[in-house]
């Protein structure tokens, strides 16, 4: 996920009128509360917020977060150097494809008629969606839970931006249906028809793997990586090395000590793996269960999210003292998977199909 920050203002022109805008609201809302500040304070004096008896919780300064899972950072912070700023008027955002041509024509003399040829085009939109959460407090509350030195928006904010950072990452990996522009559909890694699909099942000429089990052998799960994957990957005409994205129980088997196989191989077999010359990492993240790994070459060649708004925070002008407090989370993403005119790619996910 995007946040804002110096580079990504100093370098993208869309991103610098958009900040522009927000500290413009953001400073307007600033000088309405320091407004209803002063009335109150003429109203009210020295008057203070009393923490209800019946309420009294023993808060330490640092709240104890809920343990999460990794919510797709761990692919995210691969692919979020990658990103494209664009426009936030950039509802779909279309690239254009274009076909090989030309043929050539060995002669002694030049004098051979060579036939005239052009390439064709075409043309691809990936939609750009907001991504939106909200949160509030009742205005006393907020006082109440301030006089106490206890600032409870904070706990808000940190939870409804890892809800945001998780469905991005959702949104990445699945795409969402729903989200149609202009006959154009928000798609992710596993949802692209320009992803390619490595079936670890039976059917059709599936691998026939199971990678969580530990039945499988050590040589077997090489030999699924070097010459199915290495398959599919020339397949594609792909030189750069890849990162791997596999779930927790395909990282556990893969934790086991290769010298299982037949005869001795030390160290692990997640290292031995990466001994391969087509994979650059394997990572687990939480976001995948089962049998299931994707991957791509993280080269924006082959893949980038679009960004139209790095994700910020604005809060609602309060127009009346006793006015709730509230604020809008706030970005924009889509995914952009790039193929050639003929549709190879460099990105690929697994189904398990029997």
């Amino acid at each position: 996920m995007r946040y804002f920050d110096e580079q990504l203002v100093a370098n993208s022109r869309p991103h610098a009128a958009w900040w522009g805008e927000l500290s413009v609201a953001r400073e307007h809302f600033h000088r309405v509360e320091e407004s209803h500040a002063s009335l109150m304070g003429e109203l009210m004096g020295n008057a203070a917020s009393i923490l209800p008896r019946d309420a009294w919780l023993d808060l330490d300064g640092i709240t104890r977060r809920v343990m999460r899972n990794d919510e797709g950072q761990v692919y995210m912070a691969d692919l979020m150097p990658l990103a494209k700023a664009v426009n936030i008027g950039k509802l779909v955002h279309m690239t254009r494809v274009s076909s090989d041509a030309g043929s050539v024509v060995r002669s002694m003399s030049g004098q051979v008629p060579v036939t005239m040829d052009k390439v064709t085009y075409d043309y691809r939109g990936v939609p750009v969606p907001i991504f939106q959460a909200a949160y509030g407090r009742e205005w006393r509350e907020w006082n109440t839970l301030q006089s106490e030195n206890f600032d409870a928006l904070s706990d808000d904010q940190e939870a409804h931006t890892a809800k945001i950072r998780r469905d991005m990452a959702q949104y990445v990996l699945d795409g969402d249906s729903t989200i149609v522009f202009q006959g154009y559909t928000g798609t992710g890694i596993r949802t692209s028809s320009l992803s390619k699909v490595l079936n670890l099942g039976s059917a059709g000429g599936g691998a026939n793997i199971d990678l969580t089990a530990t039945g499988t052998t050590s040589d077997a799960i090489d030999t699924f990586f070097t010459q199915t994957m290495g398959a599919m990957l020339d397949a594609n005409l792909i030189t750069g090395k890849v990162n791997l994205y596999v779930s927790p129980e395909i990282g556990r088997n893969l934790d086991r000590s290769y010298s299982g196989s037949s005869g001795f191989k030390g160290g692990t077999l997640l290292s031995y793996l990466l001994t391969n010359r087509r994979i650059n990492k394997i990572a687990v993240t939480y976001e995948l269960s089962g049998n299931a790994f994707f991957g791509f070459v993280p080269n924006s060649d082959y893949i980038r999210p679009l960004v139209g708004m790095a994700v910020n925070t604005t809060a609602m002008t309060r127009l009346n003292p006793t006015d709730n407090y509230q604020f809008l989370v706030m970005g924009a993403m889509g995914l952009e998977i790039r193929a050639d005119f003929s549709g190879k790619s460099g990105v690929f996910y697994t189904t398990d199909i029997d």
